[in-house]
């Protein structure tokens, strides 16, 4: 069909760039501004009415919202005198995902999960808007020296709702499907309602593609394909690929869930997944290292760190041995600097500040999260939280049971820490909310039970730890089988996103200390003041445990 050479008399049609399912992409110039634009104009198809028409302008209007580095901008949209609709885009030059997966078949898994973070970021600008993407494919992904560039952002739900005028699925009059089977969620290809976490699904095949140099199903017929991708598991990622990481699989397993519900929650959560992901595992340097690796949550070494990493292990090791080897003693603190060790009193805590603070005893020592006295301190300043309102905010965010609830000042304000308590699988979680356009949403979600540390009984308390009037929240798990207890430190700092875990085994009998083990970020140079701040918590631990 004829292209005008003028589009809405100010683009000046040049050339052809690109051609789909859903319309034509050419090179255009801005005549007033002189610049590149890409305009799409869509199939004729797609044009069925003058009410498809106004609802196609509304919702690019909705699309021209999105205004985010790593989508392309819409700048303008209308439709052709013969009916059919066209949008003008930022033009973006680079390599689409498509042309790297030819010409590299396979990516590093680092490479791959820096991609999909960048999609997960503008997919959770995008899903806060309400614009849902519904075929995101590599085709669709540029890249380029700023990244990755998503495009036709909100194109494909304009078709959807078009063809809904003489259908009742995802699909035209000519049965021509709106999307890409290789690429669609199990809820698209059975032309169900679809939302956020169907982008979710898709980013997970496109990551599984990446990773393994080919989409989890592929088959000649398009049908064949959307009946697997409905039905069908996906070959397990490790049988295509033995050296992707264990928890970068699962990761994009958890994509792939068939049913949206148990895939993660937001774009966010799958980020905070897909960037834990690559944590491998530190070893202790012990005779009989735990079995219960932590989570490695700072992959940054040097030369020198990796040849100091092992000496203070030993050095905190050796201190917590000497404390435990000491029964005469009642007050124990191994930890050198005693402005650190001071904030884990609830007296450190800025007056100002809105935090869970624990009622004080005769001892200075009083402050344990296993206290039961637990209440809301007063600031000087009305909080703007109560504790009733943050654990009703922490149930929706929540999918389990919610346990402990903490109020915590962070950079963008007051937030809400809470416990997860996942028992059908077996597993606590921990989420943090920050209020983000006038609503508090799930800004980071992590472990704290693992594999091999299960049901533990949490509980959580703010802390300053680094003294810079942010707080951070410890978490502290328990978990008693015999005449053995196991005992998990998680501390999660909001200020740079990451985890800092200590965990230790004991016997309740001799007092004995059986294992210990570290996350690589507690013993890095800049964790070492969280490491400090672990080991101060687990000597407190140790002590009331002795004075029972």
């Amino acid at each position: 069909m004829d292209v005008p050479q003028f589009i809405a008399g100010r683009f000046r049609i040049e050339c052809e760039i690109g051609r789909g399912g859903m319309g034509t992409v050419y090179r255009a110039t801005h005549l007033g501004l002189e610049r590149p634009v890409a305009v799409k104009i869509i199939k004729q198809e797609f044009a069925s009415d003058r009410d498809v028409a106004d609802r196609f302008l509304r919702e690019a209007r909705t699309m021209a919202k999105l205004r985010h580095r790593h989508a392309a901008m819409i700048f303008d949209a209308g439709n052709l005198p013969d009916g059919r609709h066209f949008i003008i885009m930022e033009f973006v030059e680079g390599t689409t995902l498509s042309e790297a997966l030819v010409r590299d078949v396979r990516f590093s898994p680092e490479r791959a999960v820096k991609i999909a973070v960048q999609i997960c970021d503008v997919l959770e600008e995008a899903h806060q808007l309400g614009i849902i993407h519904r075929d995101l494919k590599p085709s669709n992904i540029m890249l380029n020296e700023r990244g990755v560039c998503v495009l036709d952002f909100g194109v494909a739900k304009v078709l959807v709702t078009s063809a809904e005028s003489t259908a009742t699925h995802a699909t035209t009059g000519s049965g021509q499907l709106v999307g890409t089977p290789r690429y669609m969620s199990p809820e698209q290809c059975l032309g169900q309602r679809v939302g956020a976490r169907s982008d979710l699904y898709s980013l997970g095949v496109v990551l599984y593609e990446m990773l393994a140099g080919r989409p989890p199903f592929i088959d000649p017929l398009p049908s064949a394909v959307l009946v697997k991708q409905a039905t069908a598991p996906p070959p397990p990622l490790p049988q295509l690929r033995h050296d992707i990481p264990k928890q970068l699989a699962l990761a994009v397993h958890s994509l792939l869930a068939k049913r949206p519900e148990e895939r993660p929650r937001t774009a966010a959560a799958a980020r905070a997944m897909l960037e834990n992901s690559l944590i491998r595992p530190e070893p202790v340097p012990e005779a009989d290292p735990l079995s219960s690796t932590m989570a490695v949550l700072a992959q940054r070494s040097s030369i020198v760190f990796r040849v100091a990493a092992p000496l203070a292990t030993v050095v905190f090791l050796g201190a917590l041995l000497f404390v435990w080897g000491n029964r005469g003693e009642t007050a124990v603190t191994s930890l050198p600097d005693p402005s650190v060790a001071a904030q884990l009193t609830a007296g450190a805590v800025l007056p100002s500040r809105v935090v869970l603070s624990e009622k004080k005893g005769p001892s200075s020592e009083s402050t344990s999260a296993d206290s039961t006295d637990a209440t809301f301190a007063e600031p000087t300043r009305a909080p703007s939280l109560t504790l009733d309102r943050a654990r009703r905010i922490a149930a929706t965010g929540s999918q389990g049971y919610v346990g402990d609830v903490q109020i915590l000042q962070v950079a963008s304000g007051a937030a809400v820490a809470a416990i997860q308590d996942e028992r059908i699988v077996g597993a606590a979680r921990f989420l943090l909310m920050e209020k983000r356009g006038g609503a508090f949403r799930v800004s980071a979600r992590g472990p704290l039970d693992t594999r091999n540390f299960r049901n533990g009984d949490w509980t959580a308390e703010t802390i300053d730890a680094d003294a810079d009037d942010y707080d951070e929240v410890l978490f502290t798990g328990t978990e008693t089988k015999g005449r053995t207890s196991r005992h998990r430190l998680v501390l999660y700092v909001p200020t740079n996103r990451e985890m800092y875990v200590f965990q230790f085994e004991r016997n309740n009998v001799t007092g004995r200390l059986l294992k210990t083990s570290w996350s690589k970020s507690a013993l890095s140079p800049n964790g070492s003041i969280y490491g400090r701040v672990l080991r101060s918590k687990a000597n407190k631990l140790v002590n009331k445990m002795r004075s029972r």
